[in-house]
């Protein structure tokens, strides 16, 4: 599959124009110039369907020789009469309000595909969101999805719809680099099963979107493409490891991401960028096909995947498309019928407090909750969240240093790599610790850690059997400046290295096992997005996404800005 880039391009007009060479009657002349300038007309008003227009006019005269196509710089084309504003701004659209419009015969898929990629030229080269774009293939997948429209063998109620998906997925025959120049010529010999079942649905793949190394990191920088920034503030990070793809949702371009987490890589990102997603239960989706083929299942233990999206109801149209991969062992927790919820809720944890500005908007947050009829107590699940980071660092340290080629894991590389991944880049706090103590551990430590999980789940069913959600903030702050990997941060608290200040939200967290919906609250006072993390029961993903779309006070449109492009 070609890889194409996506540099900036300016709009363009075609104009067709017929060859004075060809032999023609003048009747026949008359009527081709009269076709020609209708057509011109057409591409006038959508430019990006100047390929297209033309091979229509090429294919109906059947020409021996190509028509001359003239291409020249213009402004801002009028709205044709055919198509209405609304179309102008799909990508305000909800993808579920988008997949309605595909079914209702409001546009096409190319009309949609044509929209995004456009979206992606102009504003791309802004904030690296979208390292690889697949122009190409996604027109074709477009097209092919419209001719099954019009044959009547739509696949799903998603076929035709447009995505993008994380830079850290097999995507058959496409670039698959993890961030690492290492696997800058790696493509998957097949799709994961996830990327599977999209592309049987029929979603029309627009690209790849960025990472931090080896999507691992709360940044998203590597050596291979260049920086992806937030596009609220270019300053900001907007988060990692699934960066990109929350900065290609809240610059609309993009309806749908798929993205991943380990520490806070879907939850994280979805707080920076002030958009959408959904940490899905631990076990529910499969994860041993998630890394390269050449490496071994990477973090059996706490990787969970999930969706990402700019409208919270999103999250929903694809777990739709999961529902299928549900275990015959995951038996959905009881899901809180109608009325006021009883919610649990944190300010901080591991004495990581968080910013005034930040908590004014979670304390008002759960002001609206209250007024709504809900109880709301200050309560945790019962467990030390000191013992889960440690057993978290055991577990993905393990994890990660096992599924390395045997040459790592020697002591003196295995040694240099802990260096350069964790006290460089995170600092020298409890993650670094913990996760080099899991490095080294032995399978007895492991199992071990294994055997504490399974018991931590069953107080995390008791803690929920009394709360329906437990909700505290993603980070202390709103997104950091970018570039920051490693340093020192300041707070009115003291100093925290970069790993403690980011990390203490979100590692521990990850090993409840729990279904975790990520959603904006709100600006702070640098008219950054601040968001919240809403634990629910284990299994209980689809109820999570109903709760919040319930909550009135989470839609309104001041809870947070879009960037203004």
């Amino acid at each position: 599959m070609a890889l194409e880039a996506a540099p900036p391009v300016a709009p363009r007009r075609a104009v067709v124009t017929v060859p004075h060479r060809f032999e023609f009657s003048a009747p026949d002349r008359a009527l081709l110039e009269q076709h020609v300038a209708a057509v011109n007309d057409a591409v006038r008003f959508q430019p990006e369907r100047a390929a297209d227009i033309a091979f229509t006019l090429l294919t109906a005269w059947a020409f021996s020789e190509p028509l001359t196509v003239a291409c020249c710089s213009f402004s801002k084309a009028p709205l044709c009469p055919t198509m209405s504003a609304e179309n102008t701004e799909l990508h305000r659209h909800s993808a579920t309000s988008l997949a309605r419009g595909l079914r209702e015969g409001k546009w096409t898929s190319v009309a949609l595909t044509e929209h995004f990629l456009r979206r992606i030229r102009e504003i791309n080269p802004q904030i690296h969101a979208v390292p690889y774009v697949f122009e190409k293939e996604a027109l074709g997948q477009a097209r092919a999805s419209d001719a099954r429209r019009a044959s009547g063998n739509v696949l799903s109620e998603i076929d035709g719809l447009p995505m993008t998906i994380k830079d850290a997925m097999r995507v058959k025959n496409s670039s698959s680099t993890y961030g690492t120049w290492l696997l800058r010529f790696y493509r998957p010999t097949g799709d994961s099963q996830l990327i599977n079942i999209l592309r049987k649905s029929g979603v029309v793949f627009l690209g790849r979107t960025a990472v931090p190394t080896w999507s691992f990191d709360w940044n998203c920088k590597n050596w291979l493409y260049p920086e992806c920034v937030n596009p609220h503030n270019s300053s900001r990070t907007p988060g990692g490891s699934s960066g990109g793809a929350a900065a290609a949702l809240a610059s609309g371009l993009t309806p749908l991401e798929l993205g991943s987490d380990v520490a806070g890589s879907l939850r994280y990102p979805a707080h920076c960028c002030g958009i959408y997603s959904l940490r899905t239960t631990d076990g529910w989706l499969p994860i041993d096909d998630f890394g390269p083929e050449i490496f071994g299942p990477l973090f059996r233990q706490l990787l969970t995947l999930g969706p990402m999206a700019a409208h919270v109801e999103d999250l929903a149209l694809l777990l739709g498309r999961f529902a299928s991969l549900i275990p015959e062992r995951a038996r959905p927790c009881a899901a809180p019928s109608g009325g006021p919820l009883k919610i649990a809720f944190s300010r901080d944890l591991l004495g990581v407090r968080t910013e005034p500005s930040s908590a004014a908007l979670f304390d008002r947050f759960l002001g609206r909750l209250e007024s709504r009829g809900h109880t709301l107590v200050e309560a945790k699940p019962p467990i030390d969240f000191s013992e889960l980071y440690r057993d978290w660092g055991i577990l993905a340290g393990h994890e990660n240093v096992s599924a390395m080629p045997w040459i790592v894991r020697r002591p003196p590389l295995l040694a240099f790599y802990a260096w350069w991944t964790l006290n460089r880049r995170m600092g020298r706090g409890p993650f670094t610790t913990h996760f080099k103590n899991g490095l080294f551990a032995s399978e007895a430590d492991y199992a071990a850690a294994c055997a504490r999980r399974t018991v931590i789940f069953d107080t995390v069913d008791r803690f929920f059997a009394e709360h329906a959600l437990w909700i505290l903030p993603v980070s202390p702050s709103a997104a950091i400046p970018r570039s920051w990997s490693g340093k020192m941060i300041q707070t009115a608290d003291g100093k925290f290295d970069y790993s403690t200040y980011l990390g203490s939200y979100l590692a521990p967290t990850t090993v409840l096992g729990t279904p975790v919906l990520t959603c904006p609250i709100g600006v702070d006072h640098d008219q950054m997005p601040v968001g919240v993390q809403i634990h629910g029961p284990r299994y209980s993903d689809r109820w999570l996404v109903r709760a919040v779309m319930d909550f009135d006070s989470l839609r309104t449109p001041a809870r947070t800005r879009r960037p203004s492009y």
